[in-house]
Protein backbone atom coordinates (compact mmCIF):
# COMPACT_ATOMS: atom_id res chain seq x y z
CA UNK A 1 0.00 0.00 0.00
CA UNK A 2 1.07 3.45 -0.05
CA UNK A 3 2.46 4.90 3.06
CA UNK A 4 -0.04 6.82 5.20
CA UNK A 5 1.25 10.02 7.30
CA UNK A 6 -0.31 10.32 10.56
CA UNK A 7 -0.56 12.67 13.39
CA UNK A 8 -0.43 11.41 17.01
CA UNK A 9 0.07 13.22 20.06
CA UNK A 10 1.74 16.21 18.31
CA UNK A 11 4.37 14.23 16.45
CA UNK A 12 4.22 13.21 12.81
CA UNK A 13 4.26 9.49 11.69
CA UNK A 14 4.63 7.34 8.59
CA UNK A 15 3.46 3.92 8.20
CA UNK A 16 5.72 1.09 6.23
CA UNK A 17 4.60 -0.28 3.00
CA UNK A 18 3.97 -3.47 3.82
CA UNK A 19 2.40 -4.90 6.69
CA UNK A 20 4.52 -7.07 9.53
CA UNK A 21 1.43 -8.91 10.05
CA UNK A 22 -1.97 -9.60 10.37
CA UNK A 23 -4.62 -9.58 13.49
CA UNK A 24 -7.60 -12.52 13.25
CA UNK A 25 -10.13 -11.63 15.56
CA UNK A 26 -10.79 -13.20 19.01
CA UNK A 27 -12.49 -10.38 21.04
CA UNK A 28 -12.89 -6.79 20.61
CA UNK A 29 -13.47 -4.32 17.70
CA UNK A 30 -10.18 -2.91 16.30
CA UNK A 31 -11.15 -4.59 13.13
CA UNK A 32 -13.72 -1.98 12.52
CA UNK A 33 -11.18 0.65 12.34
CA UNK A 34 -7.69 2.21 11.16
CA UNK A 35 -5.26 3.80 12.48
CA UNK A 36 -2.45 3.67 14.98
CA UNK A 37 -2.47 0.45 17.88
CA UNK A 38 0.06 -0.44 20.54
CA UNK A 39 0.55 -4.50 19.56
CA UNK A 40 1.73 -6.31 22.95
CA UNK A 41 2.72 -9.64 21.95
CA UNK A 42 2.79 -12.50 24.11
CA UNK A 43 4.94 -15.57 24.21
CA UNK A 44 4.30 -18.79 26.05
CA UNK A 45 6.75 -17.81 29.14
CA UNK A 46 4.43 -14.64 29.51
CA UNK A 47 3.34 -13.64 32.79
CA UNK A 48 -0.31 -12.84 34.00
CA UNK A 49 -0.46 -9.36 31.46
CA UNK A 50 -3.46 -8.45 33.61
CA UNK A 51 -0.48 -7.03 36.28
CA UNK A 52 1.89 -6.07 33.63
CA UNK A 53 0.21 -4.18 31.17
CA UNK A 54 0.93 -0.80 32.88
CA UNK A 55 4.32 -1.49 33.59
CA UNK A 56 5.04 -2.50 30.52
CA UNK A 57 3.77 0.85 28.99
CA UNK A 58 5.96 3.14 31.13
CA UNK A 59 9.06 0.70 30.00
CA UNK A 60 8.06 1.48 26.45
CA UNK A 61 7.23 5.06 26.94
CA UNK A 62 10.72 5.39 29.03
CA UNK A 63 12.13 3.51 26.29
CA UNK A 64 11.67 4.22 22.83
CA UNK A 65 11.40 7.99 21.32
CA UNK A 66 8.76 7.13 19.11
CA UNK A 67 5.73 5.91 20.72
CA UNK A 68 3.98 7.97 22.80
CA UNK A 69 1.11 8.06 25.32
CA UNK A 70 -1.55 8.74 22.84
CA UNK A 71 -0.85 5.18 20.75
CA UNK A 72 -2.32 3.51 24.26
CA UNK A 73 -6.00 4.70 23.48
CA UNK A 74 -5.85 1.69 21.54
CA UNK A 75 -4.16 -1.64 22.55
CA UNK A 76 -4.60 -4.92 21.25
CA UNK A 77 -2.70 -8.17 23.23
CA UNK A 78 -1.79 -10.67 20.60
CA UNK A 79 -0.40 -14.20 20.61
CA UNK A 80 1.42 -15.55 17.68
CA UNK A 81 -1.25 -18.91 17.14
CA UNK A 82 0.93 -22.36 17.33
CA UNK A 83 2.94 -21.63 20.80
CA UNK A 84 3.41 -24.60 22.46
CA UNK A 85 1.25 -23.15 25.54
CA UNK A 86 -0.82 -20.83 24.93
CA UNK A 87 -0.99 -17.68 27.82
CA UNK A 88 -4.29 -17.43 29.84
CA UNK A 89 -5.67 -14.02 30.15
CA UNK A 90 -9.17 -12.41 29.91
CA UNK A 91 -7.72 -9.65 27.91
CA UNK A 92 -6.26 -11.72 24.91
CA UNK A 93 -7.99 -9.89 22.16
CA UNK A 94 -6.12 -11.06 18.74
CA UNK A 95 -4.02 -13.60 17.30
CA UNK A 96 -1.16 -12.38 14.83
CA UNK A 97 -0.63 -14.44 11.42
CA UNK A 98 2.62 -13.90 9.84
CA UNK A 99 2.19 -15.45 6.79
CA UNK A 100 6.07 -15.64 4.83
CA UNK A 101 7.22 -13.62 7.38
CA UNK A 102 10.03 -14.61 10.04
CA UNK A 103 7.74 -14.22 13.11
CA UNK A 104 10.76 -13.41 15.54
CA UNK A 105 10.80 -9.69 13.35
CA UNK A 106 7.50 -9.17 15.16
CA UNK A 107 7.71 -6.98 18.58
CA UNK A 108 5.57 -5.54 21.22
CA UNK A 109 5.33 -1.69 19.96
CA UNK A 110 3.58 1.00 18.05
CA UNK A 111 1.68 -0.06 14.98
CA UNK A 112 -0.84 1.52 12.60
CA UNK A 113 -3.85 -1.04 11.72
CA UNK A 114 -5.74 -1.11 8.36
CA UNK A 115 -7.67 -3.84 6.69
CA UNK A 116 -6.00 -6.17 9.15
CA UNK A 117 -2.62 -5.50 8.64
CA UNK A 118 -0.52 -4.18 11.17
CA UNK A 119 2.04 -1.86 9.79
CA UNK A 120 5.53 -0.63 11.35
CA UNK A 121 5.63 3.62 12.04
CA UNK A 122 8.33 5.60 11.46
CA UNK A 123 8.57 8.83 13.67
CA UNK A 124 9.37 11.72 11.26
CA UNK A 125 12.16 14.18 12.52
CA UNK A 126 12.75 17.64 11.47
CA UNK A 127 16.34 17.61 10.29
CA UNK A 128 16.95 21.11 11.97
CA UNK A 129 20.53 21.65 11.46
CA UNK A 130 20.33 20.38 7.45
CA UNK A 131 22.47 17.73 8.27
CA UNK A 132 21.23 15.40 6.11
CA UNK A 133 20.44 14.54 2.58
CA UNK A 134 17.30 12.84 2.57
CA UNK A 135 15.83 10.12 4.89
CA UNK A 136 15.92 6.32 3.98
CA UNK A 137 13.90 3.29 4.70
CA UNK A 138 15.05 -0.29 4.09
CA UNK A 139 12.83 -2.31 1.56
CA UNK A 140 10.62 -5.62 2.84
CA UNK A 141 10.99 -7.20 -1.20
CA UNK A 142 14.89 -7.54 -1.23
CA UNK A 143 15.84 -10.82 -1.91
CA UNK A 144 20.12 -11.85 -0.76
CA UNK A 145 21.10 -8.16 0.04
CA UNK A 146 19.97 -4.84 1.84
CA UNK A 147 18.47 -2.25 -0.59
CA UNK A 148 17.12 0.92 0.83
CA UNK A 149 14.48 3.38 -0.60
CA UNK A 150 15.19 7.59 -0.15
CA UNK A 151 11.84 9.06 1.79
CA UNK A 152 11.04 11.88 0.02
CA UNK A 153 11.27 15.61 1.31
CA UNK A 154 13.20 17.01 4.47
CA UNK A 155 12.11 14.80 7.28
CA UNK A 156 13.63 11.59 8.34
CA UNK A 157 12.09 8.31 9.40
CA UNK A 158 13.08 6.53 12.46
CA UNK A 159 11.46 3.41 13.37
CA UNK A 160 10.69 2.41 16.94
CA UNK A 161 13.64 1.16 19.35
CA UNK A 162 10.82 -1.26 20.55
CA UNK A 163 11.14 -3.40 16.86
CA UNK A 164 14.41 -5.01 18.00
CA UNK A 165 15.67 -7.38 20.18
CA UNK A 166 18.33 -5.89 22.64
CA UNK A 167 21.79 -6.15 21.43
CA UNK A 168 23.82 -9.59 21.28
CA UNK A 169 27.62 -10.47 21.21
CA UNK A 170 26.67 -11.55 17.53
CA UNK A 171 25.01 -8.29 16.76
CA UNK A 172 26.48 -5.52 18.87
CA UNK A 173 24.57 -3.05 16.69
CA UNK A 174 21.10 -4.19 17.12
CA UNK A 175 18.71 -1.22 17.05
CA UNK A 176 21.07 1.25 16.48
CA UNK A 177 20.21 4.26 14.18
CA UNK A 178 23.03 4.92 12.25
CA UNK A 179 23.46 7.99 9.62
CA UNK A 180 25.79 7.45 6.42
CA UNK A 181 27.90 9.84 4.83
CA UNK A 182 26.67 10.64 1.25
CA UNK A 183 30.11 9.16 -0.33
CA UNK A 184 29.44 5.30 0.50
CA UNK A 185 27.12 3.48 -1.44
CA UNK A 186 23.48 2.46 -0.07
CA UNK A 187 21.85 0.31 -2.78
CA UNK A 188 18.64 1.70 -3.99
CA UNK A 189 19.47 5.45 -3.56
CA UNK A 190 22.14 7.70 -5.22
CA UNK A 191 25.45 8.71 -4.29
CA UNK A 192 25.61 12.40 -4.77
CA UNK A 193 28.88 13.60 -3.14
CA UNK A 194 27.27 17.07 -2.72
CA UNK A 195 27.47 17.22 -6.55
CA UNK A 196 23.89 17.70 -8.66
CA UNK A 197 25.89 16.71 -11.50
CA UNK A 198 27.48 13.62 -10.24
CA UNK A 199 23.83 12.34 -8.91
CA UNK A 200 22.65 13.04 -12.25
CA UNK A 201 25.14 11.01 -13.98
CA UNK A 202 25.36 8.01 -11.58
CA UNK A 203 21.88 7.72 -10.67
CA UNK A 204 20.56 4.77 -8.23
CA UNK A 205 23.52 2.79 -7.11
CA UNK A 206 22.44 -1.09 -7.42
CA UNK A 207 25.57 -2.25 -4.37
CA UNK A 208 25.94 -1.04 -0.64
CA UNK A 209 29.19 -0.10 0.35
CA UNK A 210 31.13 -3.50 2.10
CA UNK A 211 31.88 -1.26 5.61
CA UNK A 212 28.00 0.27 5.48
CA UNK A 213 27.42 -3.87 5.18
CA UNK A 214 29.12 -4.42 8.33
CA UNK A 215 27.04 -2.47 10.09
CA UNK A 216 23.98 -3.70 8.61
CA UNK A 217 25.12 -7.40 9.26
CA UNK A 218 26.06 -6.48 13.02
CA UNK A 219 22.09 -5.32 13.34
CA UNK A 220 22.43 -1.09 12.89
CA UNK A 221 19.46 0.41 11.50
CA UNK A 222 20.61 3.03 8.23
CA UNK A 223 18.67 6.03 9.01
CA UNK A 224 19.43 8.29 6.29
CA UNK A 225 22.64 9.78 4.02
CA UNK A 226 23.88 12.89 4.95
CA UNK A 227 25.80 15.97 4.26
CA UNK A 228 28.94 16.10 2.99
CA UNK A 229 31.26 18.76 1.72
CA UNK A 230 31.69 18.05 -2.48
CA UNK A 231 33.93 15.33 -3.17
CA UNK A 232 35.02 15.01 0.43
CA UNK A 233 37.42 18.26 -0.19
CA UNK A 234 37.55 20.56 2.82
CA UNK A 235 35.38 23.49 1.99
CA UNK A 236 34.42 26.05 4.41
CA UNK A 237 30.71 26.38 4.93
CA UNK A 238 30.83 29.89 2.68
CA UNK A 239 32.94 27.57 -0.04
CA UNK A 240 29.13 25.59 -0.34
CA UNK A 241 27.39 26.32 -3.48
CA UNK A 242 25.08 23.08 -4.88
CA UNK A 243 24.09 22.30 -1.24
CA UNK A 244 23.86 24.01 1.82
CA UNK A 245 26.13 23.71 4.53
CA UNK A 246 24.81 22.05 7.44
CA UNK A 247 24.67 23.85 10.87
CA UNK A 248 27.14 22.85 13.98
CA UNK A 249 24.71 22.23 16.55
CA UNK A 250 26.76 23.96 19.53
CA UNK A 251 27.24 27.33 21.07
CA UNK A 252 24.44 29.80 19.19
CA UNK A 253 24.60 27.33 16.23
CA UNK A 254 26.83 29.56 14.04
CA UNK A 255 30.42 28.11 14.42
CA UNK A 256 31.66 26.24 10.76
CA UNK A 257 30.87 22.78 11.30
CA UNK A 258 34.74 22.50 9.48
CA UNK A 259 35.47 19.19 7.39
CA UNK A 260 33.90 16.86 4.91
CA UNK A 261 31.94 14.90 7.36
CA UNK A 262 30.45 17.75 8.56
CA UNK A 263 26.75 16.12 8.19
CA UNK A 264 27.45 13.27 9.79
CA UNK A 265 29.03 15.15 12.86
CA UNK A 266 26.34 18.06 13.06
CA UNK A 267 23.76 15.11 13.11
CA UNK A 268 25.33 13.22 16.01
CA UNK A 269 26.03 16.49 17.93
CA UNK A 270 22.47 17.67 17.18
CA UNK A 271 20.25 14.93 17.34
CA UNK A 272 19.64 12.62 20.44
CA UNK A 273 17.60 10.11 18.47
CA UNK A 274 20.73 8.96 16.04
CA UNK A 275 22.90 6.79 17.45
CA UNK A 276 25.90 7.08 15.61
CA UNK A 277 27.08 8.27 12.10
CA UNK A 278 29.73 7.61 9.60
CA UNK A 279 31.63 9.75 7.62
CA UNK A 280 35.78 9.14 6.41
CA UNK A 281 38.72 11.27 6.56
CA UNK A 282 41.72 11.90 4.07
CA UNK A 283 42.59 15.43 5.12
CA UNK A 284 40.57 15.88 8.48
CA UNK A 285 37.54 15.30 7.56
CA UNK A 286 36.58 13.13 10.96
CA UNK A 287 38.63 15.01 13.51
CA UNK A 288 38.34 18.57 12.63
CA UNK A 289 34.30 18.09 12.37
CA UNK A 290 34.33 16.02 15.66
CA UNK A 291 36.33 18.90 17.67
CA UNK A 292 35.06 21.96 16.25
CA UNK A 293 30.89 20.18 16.83
CA UNK A 294 32.32 18.24 20.77
CA UNK A 295 31.99 14.88 19.55
CA UNK A 296 33.99 11.57 19.94
CA UNK A 297 35.27 10.78 16.42
CA UNK A 298 38.05 8.62 14.95
CA UNK A 299 40.31 8.54 11.70
CA UNK A 300 41.65 4.85 11.94
CA UNK A 301 44.61 3.14 11.10
CA UNK A 302 44.93 3.63 7.07
CA UNK A 303 44.44 0.54 5.82
CA UNK A 304 42.07 -0.89 8.25
CA UNK A 305 39.05 0.01 6.32
CA UNK A 306 37.52 -1.50 2.84
CA UNK A 307 37.22 1.37 0.71
CA UNK A 308 34.74 -0.14 -2.34
CA UNK A 309 31.66 1.59 -2.57
CA UNK A 310 32.84 5.10 -1.63
CA UNK A 311 33.61 7.98 -3.40
CA UNK A 312 37.40 8.07 -3.56
CA UNK A 313 39.86 10.99 -2.86
CA UNK A 314 43.13 9.17 -2.53
CA UNK A 315 43.42 5.45 -1.64
CA UNK A 316 46.79 6.39 0.06
CA UNK A 317 44.90 8.20 2.71
CA UNK A 318 41.49 7.32 2.83
CA UNK A 319 40.12 5.83 5.96
CA UNK A 320 36.39 5.33 7.53
CA UNK A 321 35.46 6.53 10.47
CA UNK A 322 32.36 7.17 12.52
CA UNK A 323 31.06 9.93 15.65
CA UNK A 324 29.17 9.31 18.38
CA UNK A 325 27.88 11.54 22.26
CA UNK A 326 28.78 8.18 23.91
CA UNK A 327 32.62 6.86 24.59
CA UNK A 328 31.01 3.43 25.89
CA UNK A 329 29.04 3.22 22.76
CA UNK A 330 32.14 4.26 20.88
CA UNK A 331 33.90 1.14 21.89
CA UNK A 332 31.22 -0.79 20.65
CA UNK A 333 30.76 0.51 17.50
CA UNK A 334 34.71 0.20 16.80
CA UNK A 335 34.50 -3.21 17.62
CA UNK A 336 32.09 -4.53 15.27
CA UNK A 337 33.67 -2.11 13.05
CA UNK A 338 37.00 -2.48 12.76
CA UNK A 339 38.31 -6.47 12.21
CA UNK A 340 42.23 -5.24 13.36
CA UNK A 341 42.20 -5.26 16.84
CA UNK A 342 45.60 -5.42 19.30
CA UNK A 343 45.73 -5.35 23.14
CA UNK A 344 47.96 -3.03 23.80
CA UNK A 345 48.91 -1.85 27.41
CA UNK A 346 49.75 1.77 26.91
CA UNK A 347 52.37 3.33 29.60
CA UNK A 348 54.47 5.85 27.36
CA UNK A 349 53.21 9.59 27.02
CA UNK A 350 54.52 11.68 24.49
CA UNK A 351 53.94 15.73 25.03
CA UNK A 352 54.61 18.67 22.42
CA UNK A 353 54.73 21.59 24.39
CA UNK A 354 54.91 23.78 21.24
CA UNK A 355 51.31 23.10 20.30
CA UNK A 356 49.47 23.50 23.60
CA UNK A 357 51.70 26.76 23.80
CA UNK A 358 48.78 27.94 20.36
CA UNK A 359 45.89 27.74 22.76
CA UNK A 360 44.75 30.43 25.18
CA UNK A 361 44.94 30.75 29.07
CA UNK A 362 41.47 28.91 29.34
CA UNK A 363 42.06 26.13 27.07
CA UNK A 364 45.84 25.66 28.17
CA UNK A 365 44.29 25.23 31.87
CA UNK A 366 41.73 22.40 30.68
CA UNK A 367 44.00 20.84 28.16
CA UNK A 368 47.11 20.51 31.03
CA UNK A 369 44.08 18.92 33.69
CA UNK A 370 43.63 15.96 30.95
CA UNK A 371 47.05 15.61 30.29
CA UNK A 372 47.69 14.69 34.06
CA UNK A 373 44.59 12.35 34.28
CA UNK A 374 46.34 10.49 31.80
CA UNK A 375 49.42 10.98 33.17
CA UNK A 376 48.03 9.86 36.94
CA UNK A 377 46.08 7.04 34.88
CA UNK A 378 49.21 5.51 33.62
CA UNK A 379 51.28 6.32 36.09
CA UNK A 380 54.09 7.54 33.80
CA UNK A 381 55.35 11.22 33.86
CA UNK A 382 54.99 12.87 29.84
CA UNK A 383 57.79 12.36 28.14
CA UNK A 384 58.86 15.83 25.90
CA UNK A 385 58.71 15.51 22.41
CA UNK A 386 59.62 17.50 19.20
CA UNK A 387 59.16 15.31 16.24
CA UNK A 388 61.16 17.56 14.03
CA UNK A 389 64.34 16.66 16.32
CA UNK A 390 63.81 13.36 16.52
CA UNK A 391 63.64 13.07 13.02
CA UNK A 392 67.18 14.82 12.50
CA UNK A 393 68.08 12.82 15.22
CA UNK A 394 67.20 8.99 14.24
CA UNK A 395 65.40 9.20 10.34
CA UNK A 396 67.25 7.23 7.90
CA UNK A 397 68.13 9.68 5.17
CA UNK A 398 67.75 12.17 4.07
CA UNK A 399 67.07 13.43 8.03
CA UNK A 400 69.72 16.24 6.89
CA UNK A 401 66.35 17.79 4.96
CA UNK A 402 64.57 19.11 7.67
CA UNK A 403 61.12 17.46 8.50
CA UNK A 404 58.62 20.24 7.61
CA UNK A 405 60.93 21.02 4.25
CA UNK A 406 60.61 17.40 3.71
CA UNK A 407 57.45 17.26 4.08
CA UNK A 408 56.25 20.51 2.95
CA UNK A 409 54.41 19.19 -0.40
CA UNK A 410 54.18 15.94 0.40
CA UNK A 411 50.01 15.31 1.47
CA UNK A 412 49.09 18.16 -0.91
CA UNK A 413 50.84 16.49 -3.73
CA UNK A 414 48.96 12.92 -2.57
CA UNK A 415 45.71 13.94 -2.58
CA UNK A 416 45.37 16.10 -5.42
CA UNK A 417 46.46 13.85 -7.83
CA UNK A 418 44.37 11.49 -6.17
CA UNK A 419 40.98 13.50 -6.59
CA UNK A 420 42.20 15.05 -9.63
CA UNK A 421 42.41 11.32 -11.86
CA UNK A 422 39.43 9.67 -9.36
CA UNK A 423 36.87 12.30 -10.57
CA UNK A 424 38.36 12.23 -14.37
CA UNK A 425 36.21 9.19 -15.68
CA UNK A 426 32.91 11.05 -14.14
CA UNK A 427 34.10 14.65 -15.81
CA UNK A 428 34.61 12.83 -19.08
CA UNK A 429 31.41 11.03 -18.89
CA UNK A 430 29.97 13.62 -18.16
CA UNK A 431 31.08 15.55 -21.14
CA UNK A 432 30.02 13.20 -23.40
CA UNK A 433 26.71 13.28 -21.82
CA UNK A 434 25.53 17.02 -21.61
CA UNK A 435 28.20 18.79 -24.33
CA UNK A 436 29.59 20.32 -20.49
CA UNK A 437 31.81 20.40 -17.55
CA UNK A 438 30.01 19.30 -14.41
CA UNK A 439 29.75 21.80 -12.05
CA UNK A 440 31.68 21.89 -9.36
CA UNK A 441 32.15 24.29 -6.40
CA UNK A 442 34.70 26.77 -6.50
CA UNK A 443 37.00 25.18 -3.77
CA UNK A 444 36.83 21.83 -5.91
CA UNK A 445 37.83 23.38 -9.22
CA UNK A 446 40.78 25.16 -7.38
CA UNK A 447 41.83 21.88 -6.57
CA UNK A 448 40.99 20.12 -9.26
CA UNK A 449 43.38 22.61 -11.50
CA UNK A 450 46.50 21.88 -8.90
CA UNK A 451 45.46 18.55 -9.19
CA UNK A 452 46.30 18.29 -13.22
CA UNK A 453 49.68 20.28 -12.44
CA UNK A 454 51.16 17.56 -10.71
CA UNK A 455 53.41 15.11 -12.66
CA UNK A 456 53.52 11.25 -12.03
CA UNK A 457 57.32 12.01 -11.36
CA UNK A 458 56.26 14.47 -8.17
CA UNK A 459 53.50 12.05 -7.12
CA UNK A 460 55.52 8.76 -6.82
CA UNK A 461 57.83 11.21 -5.10
CA UNK A 462 55.36 12.21 -2.63
CA UNK A 463 54.63 8.02 -2.22
CA UNK A 464 58.14 7.56 -1.00
CA UNK A 465 58.40 10.60 1.37
CA UNK A 466 55.02 9.14 2.93
CA UNK A 467 56.90 5.83 3.10
CA UNK A 468 59.80 7.12 4.56
CA UNK A 469 58.18 9.28 7.31
CA UNK A 470 55.88 6.61 8.43
CA UNK A 471 58.44 3.72 8.79
CA UNK A 472 60.05 6.54 10.99
CA UNK A 473 57.27 6.73 13.09
CA UNK A 474 56.49 3.06 13.48
CA UNK A 475 60.51 2.42 14.29
CA UNK A 476 61.83 5.60 16.51
CA UNK A 477 58.61 7.15 17.93
CA UNK A 478 55.66 5.09 18.08
CA UNK A 479 56.35 1.90 19.98
CA UNK A 480 53.59 -0.34 21.12
CA UNK A 481 52.85 1.08 24.75
CA UNK A 482 52.85 4.62 23.06
CA UNK A 483 50.56 7.06 22.75
CA UNK A 484 50.44 11.09 21.87
CA UNK A 485 48.16 13.82 23.03
CA UNK A 486 47.88 16.95 21.21
CA UNK A 487 45.03 19.58 21.02
CA UNK A 488 42.09 19.02 18.63
CA UNK A 489 40.44 21.71 16.35
CA UNK A 490 41.45 25.21 16.14
CA UNK A 491 43.15 27.61 18.86
CA UNK A 492 40.24 30.49 18.23
CA UNK A 493 36.43 29.61 17.68
CA UNK A 494 36.04 29.75 13.43
CA UNK A 495 32.51 31.34 12.30
CA UNK A 496 30.69 30.13 9.68
CA UNK A 497 29.49 34.05 7.98
CA UNK A 498 33.65 34.87 7.70
CA UNK A 499 34.33 34.07 4.19
CA UNK A 500 37.64 33.58 4.02
CA UNK A 501 38.78 34.77 0.55
CA UNK A 502 38.16 32.97 -2.95
CA UNK A 503 39.80 29.67 -3.31
CA UNK A 504 43.41 31.29 -5.00
CA UNK A 505 43.60 33.06 -1.69
CA UNK A 506 42.51 30.56 1.13
CA UNK A 507 42.14 26.96 -0.98
CA UNK A 508 46.61 26.36 0.18
CA UNK A 509 46.07 25.28 3.20
CA UNK A 510 42.70 23.39 3.13
CA UNK A 511 44.95 21.28 0.36
CA UNK A 512 47.67 20.87 3.44
CA UNK A 513 50.57 22.39 1.49
CA UNK A 514 53.42 23.16 4.83
CA UNK A 515 53.60 21.20 7.36
CA UNK A 516 50.37 20.66 9.78
CA UNK A 517 50.08 19.03 13.46
CA UNK A 518 47.73 15.77 12.68
CA UNK A 519 50.45 14.41 9.94
CA UNK A 520 50.98 11.64 12.18
CA UNK A 521 47.78 10.24 10.66
CA UNK A 522 47.01 11.99 7.74
CA UNK A 523 50.33 11.07 6.27
CA UNK A 524 51.80 8.51 8.68
CA UNK A 525 48.48 6.51 8.95
CA UNK A 526 47.87 6.19 13.10
CA UNK A 527 45.14 6.32 14.54
CA UNK A 528 43.78 9.40 15.99
CA UNK A 529 41.32 9.67 18.20
CA UNK A 530 39.26 12.95 19.18
CA UNK A 531 37.74 13.42 22.75
CA UNK A 532 35.90 16.28 23.76
CA UNK A 533 37.15 17.43 27.71
CA UNK A 534 35.10 20.30 28.15
CA UNK A 535 34.26 23.93 26.95
CA UNK A 536 35.27 27.51 27.07
CA UNK A 537 33.07 30.33 27.81
CA UNK A 538 33.27 32.85 24.28
CA UNK A 539 31.51 35.65 23.38
CA UNK A 540 30.12 35.15 19.89
CA UNK A 541 30.88 37.73 16.86
CA UNK A 542 27.82 36.94 15.33
CA UNK A 543 24.74 36.86 18.16
CA UNK A 544 26.58 38.62 21.05
CA UNK A 545 25.54 35.72 23.12
CA UNK A 546 27.96 34.07 25.74
CA UNK A 547 28.53 30.29 24.41
CA UNK A 548 30.57 27.39 25.75
CA UNK A 549 32.71 26.24 22.63
CA UNK A 550 33.85 22.49 22.87
CA UNK A 551 37.47 21.97 23.15
CA UNK A 552 38.76 18.50 22.52
CA UNK A 553 42.03 16.70 22.47
CA UNK A 554 43.32 14.27 19.95
CA UNK A 555 45.16 10.41 21.11
CA UNK A 556 47.32 9.16 18.65
CA UNK A 557 48.35 4.99 19.34
CA UNK A 558 50.47 2.63 17.02
CA UNK A 559 49.16 1.42 13.79
CA UNK A 560 46.44 -1.23 14.39
CA UNK A 561 45.84 -0.06 17.60
CA UNK A 562 42.51 1.50 17.30
CA UNK A 563 40.00 -0.34 19.97
CA UNK A 564 42.63 -0.77 21.80
CA UNK A 565 43.40 3.16 22.07
CA UNK A 566 38.82 3.76 22.38
CA UNK A 567 39.29 1.72 25.18
CA UNK A 568 42.14 3.46 26.99
CA UNK A 569 40.43 6.74 25.69
CA UNK A 570 37.20 5.31 28.38
CA UNK A 571 39.51 3.58 30.91
CA UNK A 572 41.18 7.35 31.72
CA UNK A 573 37.38 8.99 31.40
CA UNK A 574 36.36 7.02 34.54
CA UNK A 575 39.67 7.05 36.43
CA UNK A 576 39.48 10.55 36.09
CA UNK A 577 35.49 11.21 37.25
CA UNK A 578 35.36 12.90 33.74
CA UNK A 579 32.04 12.88 31.70
CA UNK A 580 31.81 9.60 29.26
CA UNK A 581 29.67 11.04 27.34
CA UNK A 582 28.07 14.55 25.77
CA UNK A 583 24.65 15.89 25.29
CA UNK A 584 22.64 16.82 22.20
CA UNK A 585 22.32 20.37 21.47
CA UNK A 586 23.89 23.48 21.94
CA UNK A 587 25.29 22.31 25.25
CA UNK A 588 27.69 19.34 25.85
CA UNK A 589 27.35 19.28 29.40
CA UNK A 590 24.84 19.50 31.42
CA UNK A 591 24.59 23.24 33.01
CA UNK A 592 25.11 23.21 36.57
CA UNK A 593 22.42 24.23 38.76
CA UNK A 594 22.97 27.07 40.98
Amino acid sequence: MQRIQFSQGGVTFVTDTAPSGYLTKLDGKLEERSGPVVIHVVDQNAVDWNVKLDKEKDRMLEFDDVINEDFFQHVALCQIPNASSKTKTSRLTHEISTPGIDNARLHSGPYYFQNSGIYKVYRLYQDTHRAFMFGVTRNKTETTSPTFQEYPGSLIPVPSRLYYDPPTDEFPLRGKRVAVKDVYHLAGTPTSASSRDYQAISGIVDGTSEMVLRLIKAGAVIVGKTKTAQFASGERAGDWVDYPCPFNPRGDGYLDPDGSSTGSAAAVAGYSWLDYAIGTDTLGSMVCPAASQGVFGIRPTHGISVLDGIVPVSKHLDTAGFFSRSITEFKVFGKAWYTDQRDIQYDRLLYAREHFDEYPEDSRKRLEAFVQDVEKFIQQTRVDFNVSADWAAKAEAPNNVPLDEFLATTLAHIQLFGSYHNNLPFREAFNRAHSREPYANPMVRFKWNLGAKVTDEQFLAALQQQALYRNFLRQHVFGDNTILVLPAGDPEPLYRDVYHGPPEKSGYSLQRFGFCRDLYSFLGGLPQVVVPIGTVSHISPVTKARVEVPLSVSIFGPEGSDCALIDFVEKVLIKSGRPLGVLAGPDLFPTPST
